[in-house]
């Protein structure tokens, strides 16, 4: 991770670590280092948007770029503008799960790929070291963005959904602008909530990463697909029939019906090692990266695998999406398993234990000499029957340790020695 730039574009709390006046400045060091031409700016719900992105868009536009603003729109529908519209870049103001308080920039190329580091690191200096800038450039709003990526989802998933069901939670983020209205274009009957664009209430007890509130919401009602989406609508969790289904369970099931380049599936190095298991057993196989849809998607892109995604509920189907797509994987999974005017069966693996706490520390401590040997130890531990994983947060500043173990025993006792050593640490 850089001085700005997490796992995930930079990130903070507004007021904070990220307030107008970085967010001026990183406009700046945008078009320093793109070059003047379109760029498309987007955002979630969250109150400090405006600001943000009226600091951004000042940026940039004194920096001699042309603006084009889309407004509320997810995350991956800032990326497929920026195709669209042949655009330098897309820029999405949003910090996607997190609590209303935070806020981030999230920038994709003119591919709609979510930068590399190396890419990041060029902008951070940019950022320290502002160039003299001599023009300015324009801004003009794009009124029907909306529409246009319904259309795209349309197209894309481009199936009958007459008769299927589906309940909808938006978090009171991105989603809400295009979810319902694209279901209901392909014939599905839509129950939503938490659609109302208050950004004060995004991701609030909600959304994808708080399932059991559609979950419970649909206690009662006919309903079997429940989709949650978080605040910029690139993270899905799905209810299926009564219960929560795990990430790595509906990553198997979108690509059961899929043609895999090299049969491939990519999920990362928190993948349950039974979707791996799983997929030997079909005669595919599993290639892990690091933690982040953007490795995922580095992957895919080099060697043109089309599909991958994380527990935590990104998604990607390549090329159709270039980044975690909610929405387009909901729809996705709402075609494999709506059949003949039915739902069918929803394949849910028999996952090995597994677990994870987060605690909060300076990344200084993945340094400390007594935190390697740490690791060294319990890796050595579990080898042969389960897996450690200690990393630090691109989100926030949290040691994030994972133990996965056929005897739950086992990680209850690593993961409370982590914990013990972490918050001693303090």
């Amino acid at each position: 991770m850089g001085k700005y730039f997490g796992t995930d574009g930079i990130r903070g709390k507004y007021g904070d670590n990220l307030d107008a006046a970085l967010a001026y400045k990183v406009g700046l060091a945008i078009v320093a280092y793109f070059g003047k031409g379109e760029v498309v700016v987007g955002r979630d719900t969250r109150v400090s948007g405006p600001e943000i992105e009226a600091a951004l868009i000042k940026g940039l536009k004194t920096g001699g770029a042309d603006v084009l603003r889309v407004g509320v729109l997810p995350t991956p529908a800032i990326a497929r503008m920026a195709i669209k519209y042949n655009a330098l870049c897309g820029i999405v103001i949003s910090a996607s799960h997190n609590p209303p308080e935070y806020n981030g920039i999230k920038i994709f190329d003119g591919s709609g790929v979510k930068l590399s580091e190396e890419q990041e690191g060029s902008i951070e200096y940019y950022i320290e070291n502002p160039t003299e800038m001599r023009s300015v450039g324009s801004e003009r709003e794009i009124p029907d963005a909306q529409r246009q990526y319904i259309d795209y989802l349309v197209e894309t998933v481009d199936y009958d959904f007459k008769g299927a069901k589906v309940w909808l939670d938006c978090g009171y983020g991105a989603a809400s602008t295009v979810a319902k209205q694209a279901f209901e274009r392909l014939g599905a009957t839509v129950a939503i909530e938490n659609y109302a664009l208050r950004g004060e209430k995004i991701n609030c007890g909600c959304g994808a990463l708080h399932p059991d509130y559609v979950l419970h919401s649909m206690v009662g009602t006919d309903y079997k697909l429940g989709f949650a989406y978080d605040g910029d609508a690139d993270r899905l969790a799905f209810v299926f029939d009564g219960r929560v289904m795990d990430g790595d369970s509906v990553l198997y099931n979108i690509g059961r019906e899929l043609d895999l380049k090299d049969n491939v599936v990519v999920g990362t190095i928190l993948t349950n090692t039974a979707l791996e298991r799983r997929l030997e057993k079909d005669g595919r196989r599993l290639i892990r990266t690091p933690v982040g849809d953007k490795y995922i998607c580095d992957l895919m892109f080099k060697k043109g695998y089309n599909l991958g995604g994380e527990q935590s509920g990104h998604y990607i189907v390549y090329p159709q999406a270039t980044t975690g797509d909610g929405i387009m994987s909901s729809m996705f999974i709402t075609k494999t398993l709506y059949k003949n005017g039915r739902i069918g069966e929803f394949l849910e693996l028999s996952l090995l234990p597994q677990k994870a706490i987060a605690e909060y520390a300076d990344q200084s401590i993945m340094y400390d000499k007594e935190m390697i040997a740490l690791i060294e130890e319990y890796t050595e531990r579990l080898s042969g029957i389960g897996r450690l994983i200690v990393r630090m947060s691109g989100t926030e500043p949290k040691v994030r340790v994972m133990c996965e173990c056929e005897d739950a025993k086992k990680i209850d006792e690593t993961l409370a020695v982590f914990k013990k050593f972490i918050t001693t640490r303090r």
